[in-house]
């Protein structure tokens, strides 16, 4: 038999409902009805009512409960019915008493009854989809359910809003706006947990949305860097005529200025090609010049303090950010960023020969994940866990080794939500904004606990990095991104067996 069956969405709180009878299978029924349109006006009659529908009613005043026999005036102000009495016969007759009354019945475990079904509801934000059997298997549909509940990303609704949005700006015919639409909804599902037949991996996904951003960015980068190299030599040559003193500012702790601007060159060539690496390029260059672990972190966060901000804008204005993810993620990353750093500070000096190897086995760790990444089957499509990670968490830990080490918040906390098959313009855009905020505080708890004095680094690291955004990605999208990760993978795990090494002569 054909399924004759034509969904309908109805506004269910715009009309009235009777459910007769009182037990489990009406408690079943009222429970689906108030889960997807909770101020429904609905009336209850049954002979006897069960404590667990009463006790709905202090939570739901829309709901009025009659203990006693249905009538037929029963049928006379409602718009629908759910019959759910144990007994056909009765059953048969409260159906033709309602049809009489023009009241169309759903009948419970009974679908050749029915006028129509409740169906298992796929719930996502503002996305609604309805599932049935055509009364065939309601236990099928429920696991149905379930299964699109948990594949279909929790960003839906952010998309919804910004579709949404999208439609009413577009200018032009019917015809046109339904094509733009198209293109943008195509883009949209291809971003999604469903792969298209010739799926990419994760973290390609993730490189293609950072270089759309660092587009964006490279422009902001490169007017703070103009202002902010002018606005420094403005104000130190004529104000102080310290031409002497810029001279041995350059100069100082062995040129580590100018190796500061090549460290700045190459950790934004990697950032701009990969999405991630700054802080563990950065980091594995400080550790190999014997810089001391805080000066390493504390240095790198307030450089990265002007380019994530950048990135930060720039997500924002493309619609990647999802603010609910943000909001969760950020505050415990910001307290495992105060609580590193000041770890950091306090025992990075004194205990340097035990914190510079622990930071060097964990640059070591990254950068054999970036070899491995390059080696990755593009046809690997692992099976998904359906157990999601604490956000929160995450961000603490996150947050922590970001300041602790001085970097790893891409490899560990946008990563991992990569993996776990959220949607990567989303996750890479709040992880962006999440990360420019603990960096800010990074830094400022950096600047309380061991001063100001690493400025020649910060400033070598940031225009290293400023002069170099605005060709970074145009050179990057003529590197191989195979060849890159290798180069890049290669590079951080000898740099960091170096440093380890050296800490134990």
């Amino acid at each position: 038999m054909n399924n004759s069956l034509y969904p309908i969405f109805l506004k269910l709180e715009t009309l009235s409902l009777l459910i007769v009878g009182g037990g489990k299978v009406a408690l079943e029924k009222l429970d689906s009805v108030l889960g997807n349109s909770p101020d429904t006006v609905i009336k209850i009659v049954a002979k006897e009512i069960i404590p667990e529908i009463r006790a709905l009613q202090s939570q739901f005043p829309n709901i009025k409960l009659h203990e006693r026999a249905y009538n037929d005036t029963d049928f006379d102000t409602v718009d629908l019915a759910v019959i759910a009495v144990n007994d056909i016969v009765l059953a048969g007759q409260i159906r033709d008493c309602a049809h009489q009354k023009s009241v169309l019945v759903n009948i419970a475990d009974k679908p050749d009854l029915c006028d129509f079904y409740l169906g298992s509801i796929v719930k996502k934000g503002n996305l609604k989809i309805a599932i049935s059997t055509n009364g065939k298997s309601p236990t099928i549909a429920k696991r149905l359910r379930e299964t699109f509940t948990e594949i279909i990303p929790d960003e839906m609704d952010h998309i919804l809003d910004n579709m949404q949005n999208i439609r009413n700006q577009l200018k032009g015919d019917f015809n046109y706006k339904v094509k733009e639409l198209n293109k943008i909804t195509t883009q949209y599902l291809s971003d999604g947990k469903i792969p298209p037949a010739q799926s990419e991996m994760e973290i390609e996904k993730l490189i293609s949305i950072t270089k759309t951003a660092q587009r964006k960015a490279n422009i902001y980068l490169a007017i703070i860097g103009i202002l902010l190299l002018f606005g420094i030599l403005g104000l130190v040559v004529y104000h102080f005529n310290l031409s002497g003193d810029i001279q041995y500012f350059l100069n100082k702790d062995g040129h580590i200025f100018y190796w500061m601007l090549f460290a700045g060159f190459m950790a934004e060539i990697v950032a701009g090609s990969m999405g991630m690496g700054y802080g563990v390029i950065c980091t594995t260059i400080l550790l190999l010049l014997n810089v001391p672990p805080p000066v390493v972190s504390a240095s790198i966060h307030s450089a990265e303090s002007f380019t994530t901000a950048a990135g930060s804008f720039s997500h924002y204005k493309l619609g990647n950010v999802n603010k609910k993810m943000v909001w969760v993620l950020f505050p415990l990353a910001i307290v495992g960023s105060v609580i590193g750093a000041l770890t950091l500070s306090h025992y990075g000096e004194e205990y340097a020969h035990i914190v510079k190897p622990v930071i060097a086995c964990y640059t070591l760790y990254l950068g054999i994940n970036i070899l491995r990444n390059a080696f990755k089957s593009k046809k690997s499509n692992p099976v998904k866990t359906k157990r999601r990670t604490n956000l929160r968490l995450l961000g603490l830990a996150g947050g922590f080794i970001d300041s602790f080490a001085g970097g790893g918040w891409g490899p560990l906390v946008t990563g991992t939500l990569i993996k776990e098959g959220r949607i990567p313009r989303y996750v890479v855009g709040s992880s962006t904004v999440a990360k420019f905020l603990l960096t800010i505080t990074s830094a400022v708890t950096f600047i309380f606990t061991i001063g100001i004095h690493h400025w020649n680094i910060v400033l070598g690291l940031l225009l290293g990095g400023v002069f170099t955004a605005p060709f970074s990605a145009m050179l990057t999208s003529k590197l191989p991104t195979k060849k890159m990760f290798i180069v890049v993978g290669i590079v951080v795990i000898i740099m960091s067996l170096i440093s380890i090494i050296k800490s134990f002569m």
